[in-house]
């Protein structure tokens, strides 16, 4: 099934279409019982324009979006070179991924931010060996102000992006002060939005203060939320033992690439400090990091071997999903 999606050519992309209804099929059958994490200004903004969550349409469109972020994570692989063979693995694991836990389905705050991580992460590395980078810094701490007014703990990529610069260019405090003019630029709107309606103080309080909390977890887990996080702290622990793999070899900028996508991992677990009512779909902002790495796992891996696991791992997501419908 993998030799599908061992092709470099762009209209391949076609296939995860197909790919992404089969892992979004529980939904269709499946009634599913969906916590919403807690989004902020630009999420709450636009929610009263979706669908109810759990209704087919929101299933639809939360697939659509999944399926052009996994697209936009092939571009991505194929443009820096990321892995030695280019084939469409980022994307098809993305969706794989996100096919682990019911609360990845729904449009949720994640499923907007991580359209502006990925953004900016792009900006990030477009910075590399250019003189006069500061349009692409700015947009890249536009963007991360963007995911933080969706999802409060995108702030934390802030973190990131301070090391990325470092990584890539020379330190230039001015640069430092361009990021953070442009992580603030959609504050001042919103703040200037607020002040106007006079209501900064519920902003501040409902937006701000309400979602920091060290160490504050939703008690409502359940099994599929304890096996979800099982599976994807095992991801990331094979991640993190196979950065040498990830790292031979390779020219300087893939190796300050992959660098730079580490710090992405890890600020994102820092985040899990302080984001009030943590739930399983927090690990949402994971998901696209951890489906390139994987990726090259099972490029590296024998044709054999890798279509085994990824059989295992699609056949047993989906037999678990379904298996309410047989009333076990």
């Amino acid at each position: 099934m993998l030799s599908i999606f061992r092709t470099n050519q762009f209209f391949a992309n076609a296939f995860l279409l197909v790919y992404v209804v089969v892992v979004w099929s529980p939904s269709f059958f499946v009634e599913q019982n969906v916590l919403l994490s807690d989004g902020t200004f630009l999420f709450d903004s636009v929610t009263p324009y979706l669908p109810e969550t759990g209704t087919l349409a929101n299933y639809i469109i939360a697939a659509i979006i999944a399926l052009l972020q996994a697209i936009m994570l092939n571009v991505m692989v194929s443009r820096y070179r990321l892995t030695e063979e280019i084939t469409l693995f980022p994307g098809l694991f993305y969706l794989l991924l996100m096919g682990f836990s019911s609360a990845f389905w729904v449009v949720n705050p994640l499923s907007f931010a991580n359209f502006f991580l990925l953004l900016a992460i792009i900006e990030l590395i477009d910075t590399y060996k250019e003189f006069s980078s500061a349009d692409r810094i700015f947009n890249m701490g536009l963007f991360i102000g963007l995911a933080s007014l969706c999802y409060f703990s995108y702030i934390v990529f802030l973190i990131f992006a301070w090391i990325g610069i470092g990584i890539l260019r020379a330190i230039q405090w001015k640069e430092r002060l361009i990021l953070l003019f442009g992580f603030l630029g959609p504050y001042f709107l919103v703040f200037t939005y607020q002040y106007w309606h006079d209501q900064l103080d519920v902003f501040f309080q409902k937006e701000i203060i309400a979602n920091f909390q060290l160490l504050n977890f939703t008690p409502k887990g359940d099994i599929n939320d304890y096996i979800t996080t099982g599976l994807i702290s095992l991801f990331i622990l094979i991640v993190i033992f196979s950065y040498k793999t990830y790292a031979y070899k390779k020219k300087i900028k893939i190796q300050k690439v992959i660098d730079i996508l580490y710090w992405v991992l890890a600020v994102s677990i820092i985040s899990l400090l302080f984001q009030t009512q943590i739930n399983v779909q927090h690990f949402q902002m994971l998901l696209p990091i951890l489906a390139i790495f994987v990726s090259i796992n099972f490029i590296k891996m024998s044709r054999q071997k890798s279509d085994l696991f990824h059989l295992l791992l699609l056949a047993g997501t989906l037999i678990w999903h379904f298996i309410p419908l047989l009333n076990i």
